[in-house]
Parts: C-alpha cells; structure tokens; sequence
C-alpha cells in the first residue's frame, strides 16, 4: 500500500491510471492461452521527461517496470507477470524529422510500423522490416524484439535499419547509442546489446531508422504444390541458384484451409495445397519479369502444379493480405502454441516433414507456415486438454529436432515469458550467465521488465 501512495503522490493523475477496467485491458497482450496478469497501475506518458521521472521512483521503491508497445507479442513479453506499472508508449507516436541526406527517419517508440511507409511514400523511401502485426504493433516494440517479417530474406532485420536510439536507463538517466553514422567501432555496440533485449535493460524513447528508395517494379508470385516437401525442396533450389526475392513464403495446406474458413480472404488456386509466395522487387520491370520466368520455371521443375504470377498493386496486396491474416484465422480454431523456429535452410525439408509427423503421433493438428526463404518457420499447434503437460513433450521434441539441425528456439518473436524454460536449447549455461550479468549491470534491481527471458535470483 505504502509503495502504491507513493506513486500517486509522486506522478502525475492524469498519466498514471488504476481503474479496473483500462487495468484489465493491459493484462493480456496476443499471446494465445490463459495468460492474465493485471498490473497494478498503466502509465501513459506523453514524453520523455515523465518516463524519467517514473524510473526515479521505481528504482527507489523497486517497482517492476514492464514497457508495452502495441501488446501484440506472442509469448507473454508485454505482461506484468509480477505486477507492477505497465508503461505503455502509446502515445509516443510522432515522426519527429526526415533527413533526406543521410536516409534517416527520426520518429518515437510508440508510432504504429503500418504508418511509417504511408509517411515515407512521399519522399519515394520506404522502411523494409514488415511483421504479421504490421498494421498493430509499434517501432518501440519492432526494436525491442528485434522484429522480423516476410523482406527479411532480402533486406534484413529490424537490427539492419536501426542507426540510433535514446533510452532511458533503470536508474533514470538518459543515454542515446549510436547516430547518423554507417560505420562505428568505437568499442562494444551498446546501440545492438538494446535491440532484442526485450525492454529488460531500459526504456526505448526516440529512434533513428536507416530507409531505402522504393523499387519502382514489383511482382508477386504464387504457386501451388501437392506436397509440402515438394515446396520446402523448391525454395532451398530457387535461393541456391541465386534467385534471391525480397520474401520468400510458405503456407501449408492446413493453414491455407483454415484461414480460407475463418476469415473472409480469399486467393487464386485456393484448393491447390501448400503454397509458396515470392516477391520480387527490381529497379526494372524486364528484371522483374526475367526474375519471375526463372523462379516459375524452377518451381515447376520441382513439382509446383502452377504460377500465377501477379503484377498488379492490388493482386499482390491480397496475395499478402492473405498470408499476413494466418496466425489471427489460427487463434480462432483453439488454444495455440505459437512456436517460431530458425533452422539453416538446407535443413527445411527435413524439418517441416518431421514437424508434420508429430501431428500423428500427438493426435493433434500443427499449423506450418512462414518465411521458408530465412528458414524462420512458424509451427502453431492446437493445444489439447487431455494432455497433462500442457504440450511440454511435443514442444520439446520439436526443440531437440531444431537443435540437432543447428536451429534455434526463435526466429523473431524472442523469448518472453512464455519460452524463457526453454533458453537452453539454444544457450549454453555460460551464455545465460553473462546475459544475466549484463542484466545485473544495467539493472541491479531487476526492475524492468522482470520474469522475461530468464528468472534472476534477488532484486525485487
């Protein structure tokens, strides 16, 4: 009680709030199942000056901090799972400056991703990374997960784009990494130790994002195959030739069907199977052709039953819509286990054959679909209620098969609260030893963001 007087006495009415039902509404994010926790208060800054101000006191008093974006991880890492004060940077939306010198677009933690290409438009620039949760989640959330998406394959990760950032530290004080620069080695980057740190280490208030010219020529591709090893085999043949797209998809035959039954999106050849979507994008459209006639003879080559090839805007962009509605239309079919493995993409065959085995031997359906190109694939499993482990062996016997392939337990959606039991297939001991020191020495008390990625003994 005392700690609560404390930070009413201490911030400002109209920022902090405590109501039952805006509390409910922070206490989930899009993380499928039964996970509810309800903060004890949701603090809405309007700059940066008041998050320093909040940090002062959580430090002295040892309140958890757990910083929120758009709320739309997938594995708990916006939930105030040892209460707390939510600190959602919603209103932290402006685009600050465009330096269109130096290709560099200023703009606060809390503006929606989808929006930052509807401004860039009208420079002819563009921001690469897309997630599924593109029209939802926030930048703040993108650099704080290390976001990926579909043009990962071609143009990088969220990490790739990111020059700078100001962050507030646990203690209150204010630092900013990196700048305008291409090059840096001055000493460890302390600029890439914050992005994919989860919000653990600090609170992201201002960032400088490197952007790109718009490829004036684009296509989409879209082929159909009877087989998912068939499709898996072509995508491992398209890349090894050096056809390289901006996206290279998949979308099994189950995910196909159930998106098609619960959702109202549609696309061509829909009762054909397993898919795999590409899009090429070029500086010509005789490149983009040529691009396409290549991929679609390859395709076909390794068993793909046809191409459409798809030129025009709004083709593509029902193409994509389709695929971006995917884990929505699943989390309507049950309780999912959502699981975003990488694996080496030589490997990808073996592994989604293996995946789809499991179904038969857990009498259960597991969804497959993702960005086969960079060999992230995404694995949704409908979770049964008769099994008394809540999926713990299945889970498990798809991590060993990812490690023993030379994968990893995520590709881009981080570790969270929900897979932080599972760091260890893809850490050693000594590598979550110096994770956790680094944790200690940016945040003593373990104040943000606490219970997410690893358990720490002491602090608050």
């Amino acid at each position: 009680m005392k700690t609560l007087n404390v930070l009413r006495e201490e911030l400002d009415s109209n920022l902090l709030y405590s109501g039952e039902d805006l509390l409910l509404k922070y206490a989930r994010d899009e993380t499928p199942g039964d996970y509810h926790f309800v903060p004890d208060f949701v603090f809405l800054p309007e700059n940066s000056r008041e998050i320093v101000h909040l940090l002062k006191v959580a430090k002295k008093e040892r309140i958890p901090i757990v910083p929120r974006g758009g709320g739309t991880s997938r594995c708990g890492g916006s939930l105030a799972v040892q209460g707390g004060v939510v600190l959602s940077l919603e209103r932290l939306q402006k685009i600050i400056d465009i330096d269109e010198k130096n290709l560099i677009l200023e703009i606060q933690p809390g503006c929606i991703t989808g929006n930052i290409n509807g401004f860039l438009s009208e420079y002819n620039l563009f921001y690469p990374p897309d997630p599924a949760s593109i029209d939802s989640c926030s930048i703040g959330g993108n650099v704080a997960t290390n976001a990926g998406g579909p043009r990962c394959l071609r143009y990088g990760l969220t990490r790739n784009y990111v020059q700078g950032i100001e962050v507030i530290l646990p203690d209150g004080s204010k630092e900013f990494f990196g700048g305008k620069l291409e090059k840096n080695a001055t000493g460890y980057s302390l600029l890439n130790l914050f992005i994919g740190s989860e919000g653990t280490l600090g609170v992201i208030t201002r960032i400088l994002l490197k952007v790109i010219p718009i490829p004036p020529f684009s296509a989409t591709l879209l082929t159909p195959f009877n087989r998912l090893k068939d499709a898996a085999n072509a995508a491992s043949k398209v890349l090894a030739m050096g056809l390289v797209p901006s996206a290279l998809e998949f979308m099994d035959e189950d995910s196909v069907c159930a998106t098609i039954q619960n959702s109202e999106k549609k696309i061509p050849f829909e009762d054909k199977g397993t898919f795999l979507i590409a899009l090429i994008e070029e500086n010509s459209r005789e490149d983009v052709l040529g691009m396409s006639e290549k991929m679609g003879e390859q395709f076909l080559e390794s068993g793909a039953s046809d191409v459409f090839i798809a030129e025009e805007k709004y083709q593509q962009e029902k193409i994509w819509d389709f695929r971006r509605s995917i884990s929505e239309a699943l989390d309507r079919t049950g309780t999912i286990i959502p699981e975003d493995v990488v694996i080496p993409r030589s490997n990808l065959p073996i592994f989604v054959t293996y995946v789809k085995e499991l179904e038969k031997k857990y009498d259960t359906a597991i969804y497959t679909f993702g960005h086969i190109g960079d060999g992230n694939i995404h694995i949704n499993i409908i979770k049964r209620e008769e099994w008394n482990d809540g999926g713990e062996k299945l889970i498990t016997d798809i991590f060993n098969k990812v490690t023993s392939l030379g994968g990893r337990i995520s590709g881009e959606h981080g570790i969270g609260f929900t897979k932080k039991r599972f760091l260890h297939f893809s850490r050693t001991e000594k590598e979550i030893e110096l994770m956790k020191g680094i944790k200690r020495e940016f945040d003593p008390f373990n104040i943000m963001n606490p219970g997410k990625i690893f358990d720490l003994k002491g602090g608050i």
